[in-house]
């Protein structure tokens, strides 16, 4: 997302990321389902994979995320009071889902998201916290397995207002560098999105899947400029998007594979019911790899590629929305790698590593703030114990760096410019994935 929009009205780039991996997750992770159950003659006829049982599944997972980091430049870095920062957040995120068998042809799928938050960021003059429950994901799928060859799914997802979308005072410091902690925002408003597709069988292997979804997005409140006393409120609408989808899931013996690339185009964002832009279309596309080299050792290779398009900002009336004078969105790249050993006893660890690179650092003098160009590096461990065939424990920890380039003084505006920005984190983890059923 570009900074042209009002200071909080755009949504940051790591939430456009985790709805588009949320959308692929419901339009393409699908392909997965028939696997296990597919016969010799797959292309031919659909697998039935409820000839197995009818019993429903539930499970439920949650673990607790603590999070320490400090840095050359409080968040947000280009503000002019801006000075070393360092903050803490306490993530505690949470999944409950069920699936099971409505009949010999149809499946069905809920999961329910959520958690809570606490947050501080400590810098000179930009003190905040908060401590909220974040916003409720809801969603359902239905898969029908009964047609050959071919097995059509319906999903529906939703977000709830549960988290705190307007942070008032000071607390609006608690907004943090994305780069460095889970959350950036802590609500948002009312939002739907339905996904339909089709999986389609193309070998007993390889699986391909076509999808189209739209999600509407509600309004909610923001706070207005701090100058003013009391503070205003802001109603913000972002806009909604329609995404369309093509993945590939490959599994055969010890490898497998996914990939997927998907198109998504907004409408206009508004505050207050005035237009304040249109955010570019974006492409991404993301895939993984996984490989298992005997019974103990195996390893994982995943990541994805955003691009996003120029948006479209007011013109200099203020009444029409066109095309801004260059991109200030920046292309986005992450990869994400494991190596694991599984003991005899139930235990795997194994390190992890990942790499984020943004490409654009520009000055946009309509917003006066830069797009930051900037790097990011993680490296950590992630142990688990499967207790029995219902409890499984898990820890992680990993270790953060970011840099972020210069940014000189903007044109006729001496001082606004910030030297290079570096930050640092720790993250801790411990949790445990329970069956219910």
């Amino acid at each position: 997302m570009g900074l042209l929009a009002p200071k909080g009205a755009a949504r940051g780039l790591g939430d456009k990321v985790k709805s588009l991996m949320g959308r692929l997750f419901l339009g393409g992770a699908l392909c997965f389902v028939t696997h296990a159950a597919q016969s010799a003659d797959m292309p031919t006829k659909a697998a039935n994979v409820t000839e197995q049982s009818n019993n429903w599944t539930l499970n439920y997972t949650t673990d607790v995320r603590y999070f320490s980091w400090s840095g050359t430049r409080g968040f947000p870095s280009n503000s002019p009071l801006a000075a070393n920062g360092r903050g803490t957040m306490i993530y505690a995120p949470m999944s409950l889902s069920l699936s099971g068998n409505v009949s010999p042809d149809f499946k069905l799928d809920f999961v329910a998201r959520g958690g809570y938050v606490s947050a501080k960021q400590t810098t000179a003059n930009e003190t905040g916290s908060v401590s909220t429950p974040v916003d409720t994901q809801l969603s359902a799928t239905g898969t029908y397995y009964g047609f050959t060859g071919f097995q059509p799914f319906l999903s529906v997802m939703t977000n709830l207002p549960t988290g705190k979308s307007a942070l008032y005072g000071n607390d609006r410091f608690a907004r943090m560098d994305p780069d460095l902690v889970d959350l950036q925002t802590y609500g948002e408003g009312f939002n739907i999105g339905p996904t339909i597709g089709v999986n389609i069988p193309l070998s007993t292997s390889l699986v391909m899947t076509l999808s189209a979804g739209y999600t509407a997005r509600g309004a909610f409140n923001k706070e207005g400029p701090a100058i003013f006393v009391p503070q205003p409120s802001q109603r913000v609408q972002n806009g909604n998007e329609s995404t369309v989808t093509l993945a590939l899931a490959y599994a055969e013996g010890a490898l497998s594979a996914n990939g997927s690339v998907a198109y998504s185009w907004d409408t206009q964002s508004t505050v207050d019911g005035i237009a304040q832009y249109r955010a570019g279309s974006h492409v991404l596309i993301s895939g993984g790899l996984g490989y298992a080299f005997d019974s103990h050792w195996s390893a994982t290779l995943d990541g994805y590629f955003l691009h996003t398009n120029r948006n479209d900002v007011p013109d200099v009336t203020g009444t029409l929305l066109i095309p801004e004078a260059f991109n200030s969105n920046s292309n986005l790249v992450r990869l994400n790698t494991g190596l694991k050993y599984a003991f005899d006893n139930g235990i795997t660890v194994g390190p992890i590593a990942s790499f984020l690179y943004r490409d654009a650092n520009a000055w946009v003098p309509t917003a006066f703030a830069f797009v930051p160009a900037k790097t990011r590096w993680s490296v950590g461990a992630t142990g688990g114990y499967a207790v029995n065939k219902k409890l499984t424990l898990n820890a992680r920890f990993e270790h953060i760096w970011t840099r972020e380039n210069i940014h000189p003084d903007a044109p006729l505006f001496p001082g606004t410019g910030v030297p290079d920005m570096t930050g640092r984190a720790w993250m801790i983890s411990a949790g445990l994935t329970l069956a219910l059923n």
